[in-house]
């Protein structure tokens, strides 16, 4: 899990959570980098997956130590009470240690690039967001023998 954003003060904030084994990369458009967004933010991840397909697939949180992070118990305490996941830390100054959500990023600075407003790119909301990740869900990748990320999951 990880935050991409161009601009601390306004927003908007991409939190990205990255499936491995399939390589589908997810993301929730975000006003605020806080870490009850990104709590939040793992609400709508388990809300959308339901419970038992949350608890299988997402197991472990890995990311960094950005503020936003702070609040590991919150993420990792479902709705109902119950520990639903585990969130772990890279090391500082260690980004490569999640290195599979980095190379994602990449992909998404060719379409959102740094220094550029992403409101002004036509990032408005969740729904613009989605367009992006189907891009960048839906391409070839040669670690999946030229298979996309999409069709690997289905």
């Amino acid at each position: 899990m990880d935050t991409v954003y161009n601009n601390e003060t306004t927003g908007p904030f991409i939190q990205t959570f990255k499936f491995i084994p399939s390589g589908i990369l997810f993301a929730l458009y975000q006003t605020e980098k806080t870490s009850t967004a990104m709590k939040n933010g793992v609400d709508t991840l388990e809300n959308i997956l339901g419970n038992d397909v949350f608890r299988k697939y997402v197991n472990v949180l890995l990311t960094d130590r950005g503020s936003e992070f702070y609040a590991a118990k919150d993420m990792e305490t479902g709705v109902d009470g119950t520990t639903r996941t585990q969130v772990f830390y890279c090391d500082p100054m260690q980004s490569g240690q999640k290195g599979s959500i980095e190379n994602n990023h990449i992909q998404l600075r060719y379409i959102l690039p740094k220094q550029t407003g992403l409101v002004s790119l036509g990032l408005n909301d969740q729904d613009a967001l989605n367009l992006v990740l189907s891009h960048i869900n839906s391409a070839p990748v040669e670690k999946f023998g030229g298979k996309s990320p999409l069709e690997v999951a289905s």
